[in-house]
């Protein structure tokens, strides 16, 4: 015979906090009270940038947009539409416009005011090149920068952003009297 204690199972009294019917009412207190403590962590910690928070965007809600509790509740930013606020949002859209037009006029090796008929030139000569090599991205590519291009250009004559040659004013002027 050894001297060792008998462990013998003990049962659990009925008030015991550790019952099993205890358990599942202390874990779901634990989980709501983990989730609530996400939910106001992610609620006040700040965006990286004022502009990307989704409480500023005038993006519309769309079906791909509206699964996000922030987006139902998107307010307009009341300071984009001061004058000097609506003045400088130009001065970048310009900005970033005349940049994206610098970098398509290189890809395709023609200057900044190339008519219409140097861009298709230029467009042409660079597609016959790529259908000889065989390269359908290249061609493709290009077409997608004379694109944007001619995009480019008729979102600046909408704006007001362009300035029109005398050429092409004389031109307008023939086209319409």
């Amino acid at each position: 015979r050894t001297n060792l204690p008998v462990l013998r199972s003990i049962p659990f009294h009925a008030h015991h906090p550790l019952q099993p019917a205890n358990m599942k009412s202390i874990v779901a207190i634990s989980a709501a009270a983990i989730f609530c403590y996400a939910t106001v962590v992610v609620a006040f910690s700040p965006a990286k940038h004022a502009s990307r928070s989704a409480l500023f965007r005038n993006s519309p809600i769309t079906p791909f947009t509206a699964n996000t509790a922030l987006s139902a509740a998107a307010i307009p930013n009341p300071m984009k539409s001061l004058p000097w606020n609506v003045k400088k949002e130009k001065e970048r859209e310009a900005r970033r416009l005349k940049a994206e037009s610098a970098m398509l006029h290189r890809e395709l090796g023609i200057a900044e005011d190339a008519t219409f008929e140097e861009i298709q030139e230029a467009t042409q000569t660079l597609i016959n090149k790529a259908e000889a090599a065989g390269d359908p991205k290249k061609k493709i590519k290009v077409e997608i920068a004379k694109d944007k291009i001619m995009q480019i250009r008729l979102n600046e004559r909408l704006a007001g952003i362009a300035v029109v040659t005398e050429d092409a004013a004389a031109q307008s002027a023939a086209e319409a009297g």
